[in-house]
This record gives structure tokens, C-alpha cells and sequence, in this order.
């Protein structure tokens, strides 16, 4: 019974107590000169460069019709047990395509 009556006043006292969150105003910042540091460092910073040509893909799997079509040590096999897959280039499982049933 103790317990319960502890338990009612703390509650009690939980709810009781308003919330202490304050709300804050958005503030702007104004841009200012850098500092020497600052400047220093961006002099160090190499100047404009052509632009780099994004990574060309490379494709995990290539379709194929025979082995001829794959990179050298691959094979021309059917990735998977359902009908309508088309063949892809892949590496040899014990010397053979690997088994999908």
C-alpha cells in the first residue's frame, strides 16, 4: 500500500510539472571574411580542374549467347531455375556452370 501511494505521488508530480522545452528563433549568420588560417589553407588547395568523367559501370553480369561472348575465364550460363532467364557471363563453378535448380 506504501508503495502505491509513492507511486500516486510521483506520478502526481510528473504530471503536474509543465513542460521546460523552450523554443528557440531561427537565427540568420552572416557570411564574413575568412580568417588568415582559413585563407592560408585555401591557398594550399590546388586551382580549378577539368571536370572528372564520372566511373563508367560495370555490370556484375553480362548476357551472352556462347562462351566466345564472355571475358576470358568465364562461361555462357542460365543464372537460375525459371524459364525466360536469359544467359549471363559467369565464372566456373568446379570447371562447369554453376547448378540451379
Amino acid at each position: 500500500m506504501k508503495r502505491f501511494a509513492t507511486f500516486l505521488a510521483l506520478l502526481a508530480l510528473v504530471l503536474s510539472t509543465p513542460c521546460l522545452a523552450q523554443s528557440t528563433t531561427p537565427t540568420t549568420t552572416v557570411a564574413t571574411a575568412p580568417t588568415a588560417g582559413v585563407a592560408a589553407f585555401l591557398a594550399t588547395l590546388p586551382g580549378p580542374v577539368a571536370p572528372a568523367l564520372p566511373p563508367a559501370p560495370e555490370f556484375l553480369s553480362t548476357t551472352c549467347t556462347s562462351n566466345a561472348d564472355c571475358p576470358m575465364g568465364q562461361l555462357c550460363c542460365y543464372p537460375c531455375g525459371i524459364d525466360g532467364c536469359s544467359k549471363v557471363c559467369m565464372a566456373p563453378f568446379h570447371g562447369h556452370c554453376p547448378f540451379f535448380p
